[in-house]
């Protein structure tokens, strides 16, 4: 249980910044698409990237002359407006938040497209134990992630049937592409076949499993070792694994038993 006092929520989150990512979606029923940043009067419809306990970024598509007309407004106070449909209660939830507006910044060889830095001024109670709730529940991925991590599993013909593999993984770094296969696996690491002999300290795996994609962000060493960055879809793709391993009928036992 997250603690009930908003002040103890705000110390426990201090600086973290949480990703608006495919977990954070699910979890708090955020509908994306409703949020509204106001700056005077006018309406700006803006998609979240982080949210902290301190502001949050933004993603915008302003062409230039916008952006010099939005970026008188950083004095003053503005009104952001975040909407959660709640999948638990079915109930929707929306905190209108006073920010201020720091920074609004082009997206490198991203036309019109641009990050929106907002500061919180002041924020509503509900919504600091909504962040602290859904802290809790990442706090409680993170420690799987590492416990998982512990023991490494072969990435065999029984493994790609378990977790019904897609054929073609694929690593790549800016425009260079590698096919590769998997050989063994857990939370933090990959082990590549076919890899690229050098270390690559930032490149891409992609994955496919049941028809769906997944793409992990991490690094390469020079051994061929995929280090992920923290995802809750590849966690619980080993999950998944880890829990069809234990239903496996154990050979030995059935000896002993007979």
């Amino acid at each position: 249980m997250p603690p009930l006092d908003p002040q103890a929520v705000m110390e426990k989150l201090g600086q973290t910044t949480l990703k608006v990512d495919t977990f954070f979606l699910r979890r708090t029923g955020f509908v994306a698409n409703q949020t509204v940043l106001k700056l005077g009067e006018y309406t700006l419809h803006c998609v979240p990237a982080t949210l902290g306990a301190e502001g949050a970024r933004f993603l915008a598509v302003l062409t230039p002359s916008e952006i010099d007309l939005f970026s008188k407004f950083k004095a003053g106070t503005h009104t952001l407006l975040l909407t959660f449909d709640n999948p638990e209660s079915k109930d929707i939830m929306r905190f209108p938040l006073k920010v201020g507006l720091t920074e609004l910044n082009p997206v490198p060889d991203r036309k019109n497209v641009c990050f929106i830095q907002l500061k919180f001024k002041s924020l509503p109670a509900p919504f600091v134990l909504f962040l602290g709730a859904y802290f809790d529940e990442l706090e409680a991925r993170q420690k799987a992630w590492d416990k998982l991590a512990e023991d490494e599993l072969p990435f065999d013909a029984a493994a790609a049937k378990r977790l019904g593999a897609d054929p073609g993984f694929e690593l790549s770094s800016g425009a260079q592409k590698w096919p590769v296969e998997l050989v063994s696996f857990h939370t933090k690491q990959l082990t590549l076949k076919a890899a690229p002999g050098a270390a690559m300290p930032s490149c891409r795996l992609r994955l496919g499993f049941r028809g769906r994609p997944l793409v992990l962000e991490g690094a390469l060493d020079n051994a061929g070792h995929f280090q992920p960055e923290f995802s809750t879809e590849w966690l619980d793709l080993v999950e998944d694994s880890v829990f069809q391993l234990k239903l496996r009928p154990n050979p030995e036992a059935s000896k002993g038993a007979g």
